[in-house]
């Protein structure tokens, strides 16, 4: 694999404390897809153990299977990513935090 077909997921924290302290964390994201796909295949196996419907005495409407086509959503975006340009996807600013997420 080329560096130049390399992707990045880069994720920058700014809090404020008397200045904004920046923490980038960049995370390739070959090796984000690649825990994506192992998580996948966990709730693959677990889905046959778990019933699909929600317990009714529960509170939670979550379930592994509803997890599971999160992780594949989440996947499907990450594959549209393949394009030359970089990508802004969050850039979020308050008065003492500041994120921002980018594809480079």
């Amino acid at each position: 694999m080329s560096i130049k077909g390399c992707r990045f997921l880069w994720i920058k924290l700014g809090i404020e404390n008397r200045r904004f302290l920046g923490i980038p964390f960049p995370i390739p994201l070959f090796v984000f897809q690649e825990l994506l796909d192992c998580f996948q295949e966990i709730l693959t196996a677990a889905c046959f153990f778990v019933p699909q419907v929600p317990d009714p005495g529960s509170s939670s409407r979550i379930t592994i299977h509803s997890v599971k086509a999160l992780v594949i959503l989440t996947k499907k975006l990450l594959d549209s990513f393949a394009g030359d340009e970089p990508y802004q996807l969050v850039d979020v600013t308050t008065d003492k935090v500041k994120v921002s997420v980018i594809i480079r």
